[in-house]
C-alpha cells in the first residue's frame, strides 16, 4: 500500500463544462469516500485546473487479500459506499469521472476511498516557448495517469463491479448471496433503480462491521521459511494447512487450560489461578530460605 499522501494535478482542457461540474460536486462536500480537491484554479492556458489529494490506501484487491474471507458485516461496510456513489452517479446527482480498479482503495481505518479521474481531464499544460508549440497544442493528446489496468469511462460501472468483487469473497454458503448476486449483476449495466435495489439488499444483509487488519492465524506460527520458485502448489498448500492446524491446536489447548484448569491425575483439574498463586508462594519461600542461609 502507499504510505504517504500524494497529489494529482488535472487540467480540464478536453471538456471544460464536464470538468467544472465534477469540481462543483467535490467543492459542495462530496462526503468521506471521494478524494478531496485541495486547490482549484487555472493552468497557464486558462483552462480550469485542480490539485487532488491522494491519501495512503490499499487497493481493494490487496485489502481483500489481507482481510481474507470477509464476514457479511465487513462486506456491508465496504460495499455500501460504493453502491451509494454509483446510485447517485446513475441518477445524475453526481458527476463521476473515469475510474480504474486500482483507484478504489481502503485506508487504514477501513474506509473506502474512490479517486476518479475528472471527466475531460488531461495532465496540466505548461507554457514552453522553446518547444515552438502553443499551450493549446500541448494538451491535444491526453496522456492518462499510468495504471495497471485500463480506465473505465463509466465510473459507476466500476463501482458496482468492485462491490460485486467484495461479495464474491464472502462465503458462498451465506444465505444473502443467493438473492444478492443476481441483483448486483443486473446493477452493473442497469439504471439507478437497479443499483438502489442492490443497495437495499446489502443494507439488509447484516449490520456493518469494521475492517480489521489482522494476520491469519497460520501466520502467527510461521517458521519464517519461504517457498522456493517452482515448489509444487499442492505441497505449499498442505504445508500452510498443517501450520494453521497446529496453531489452532495450540490455541485450543491454551483455552482449555484457562477455562477448565490443569489436569491432576485422571479425574481432577487444578484451576490455573491457584496453580499460579502456589508457584509464586513457593518461589517466595525458597527465596526467603536461601536468604536466611
Amino acid at each position: 500500500m502507499t504510505t504517504t499522501d500524494s497529489t494529482d494535478h488535472w487540467c480540464g482542457a478536453a471538456d471544460p463544462p464536464a470538468f467544472a461540474r465534477w469540481l462543483a460536486d467535490r467543492s459542495a462536500g462530496c462526503g468521506a469516500h471521494l478524494v478531496p480537491v485541495l486547490r482549484a484554479g487555472r493552468c497557464p492556458s486558462g483552462h480550469p485546473a485542480v490539485e487532488v489529494l491522494r491519501p495512503p490506501v490499499r487497493a481493494l484487491d490487496e485489502a481483500l487479500d489481507v482481510v481474507g474471507t470477509p464476514t457479511e458485516g465487513v462486506a456491508v461496510t465496504l460495499t455500501v459506499p460504493l453502491l451509494q456513489l454509483a446510485a447517485r452517479a446513475r441518477a445524475g446527482a453526481l458527476e463521476l469521472g473515469v475510474l480504474s480498479v486500482e483507484e478504489i482503495g481502503v485506508d487504514e481505518a477501513g474506509a473506502v476511498l474512490v479517486a476518479d479521474r475528472p471527466p475531460g481531464a488531461v495532465p496540466p499544460c505548461h507554457d514552453d516557448p522553446a518547444s515552438g508549440t502553443t499551450p493549446t497544442e500541448s494538451v491535444t493528446v491526453p496522456v492518462g495517469r499510468p495504471t495497471r489496468s485500463p480506465w473505465d469511462a463509466d465510473g459507476s460501472r466500476q463501482l458496482v463491479l468492485a462491490a460485486r468483487t467484495v461479495w464474491d469473497r464472502v462465503d458462498a454458503r451465506t444465505p444473502v448471496r443467493e438473492s444478492l448476486d443476481p441483483v448486483l449483476d443486473a446493477a452493473v449495466d442497469g439504471g439507478a433503480d437497479d443499483v438502489r435495489a442492490a443497495l437495499a439488499l446489502v443494507l439488509a444483509a447484516a449490520p456493518p462491521r469494521p475492517v480489521r487488519w489482522t494476520r491469519p492465524l497460520g501466520a502467527l506460527f510461521d517458521d519464517g521459511s519461504t517457498a522456493v520458485p517452482g515448489q509444487d502448489a499442492r505441497a505449499a498448500a498442505a504445508s500452510t494447512a498443517v501450520g494453521t492446524a497446529a496453531g489452532a491446536a495450540l490455541v485450543a489447548l491454551a483455552r482449555d487450560l484457562v477455562e477448565r484448569g490443569i489436569p491432576v491425575g485422571s479425574t481432577r483439574r487444578l484451576p490455573v489461578r491457584i496453580a499460579l498463586v502456589g508457584t509464586l508462594v513457593t518461589g517466595g519461600l525458597v527465596a526467603a530460605a536461601v536468604g536466611v542461609r
